[in-house]
């Protein structure tokens, strides 16, 4: 473990970074909207998830690779936007269905594949890699070895803050889109438009990924 100092000093950073409106932040409150609470909630497992596991590739090297290398920068924001502009793609066109539901009281997608979803953004999002290669080992002792086990107690400092906050928006999304979903006409609308956020919070992470 590293000393508590830095493990503190580390935990106010990631508190800071996190708490910024960012692409997980944004995915989440599109999730909301679109599909409810529970969605998003669900959504912040998968896609903390994911970033955790972006950590631990940090911990044994491709985190720096993908920080070193252009290239390999662009593949993984041009894997994560596209994947984002599908997500929302797909919320838009079942906006209808995700009316539908609310009205029938069922869920519009199955909670295994809104967590596969969420930690498929998570693990693809170039900025966390980048946090977590750049940032993650300043914090490190090196002198008390056992680096690549204090990377990972660091990354599940980093997962438990953004488990709160994300799930926080969530919570706050998925609220504001039942007082609004007074009619099914009404969400549809309402899911449209979390898929029209997705979809620009996609475009925004390609073209991200080309002006490092």
């Amino acid at each position: 473990m590293p000393p508590i100092g830095d493990v503190i000093a580390f935990a106010i950073a990631s508190f800071l970074i996190i708490i910024i409106p960012g692409p997980s932040v944004l995915f989440t409150i599109g999730r909301g909207i679109s599909y409810g609470k529970k969605a998003a909630l669900v959504n912040v497992a998968g896609n903390s998830v994911g970033m955790f596991t972006g950590s631990l590739a940090v911990a044994i090297g491709i985190g720096t690779f993908v920080q070193s290398s252009d290239i390999a920068y662009a593949l993984v924001g041009v894997l994560g936007g596209g994947y984002l502009v599908y997500l929302g793609y797909d919320a838009v066109k079942t906006r209808k269905d995700v009316a539908k539901a609310l009205v029938t009281k069922s869920d519009p997608k199955p909670t295994a594949q809104l967590f596969k979803q969420g930690f498929v953004v998570g693990f693809l999002n170039p900025k966390s890699l980048v946090f977590f290669a750049a940032i993650l080992p300043q914090f490190v002792d090196r002198s008390q070895g056992q680096i690549i086990l204090q990377m990972i107690f660091l990354a599940t400092v980093f997962f438990v803050i953004a488990v709160i906050s994300d799930g926080t928006w969530g919570i706050v999304a998925g609220t504001a889109r039942n007082w609004l979903a007074e009619t099914p006409n009404r969400i549809e609308k309402i899911s449209g438009a979390g898929g029209l956020i997705i979809i620009a919070l996609g475009v925004s992470v390609i073209i991200s990924a080309f002006n490092r």
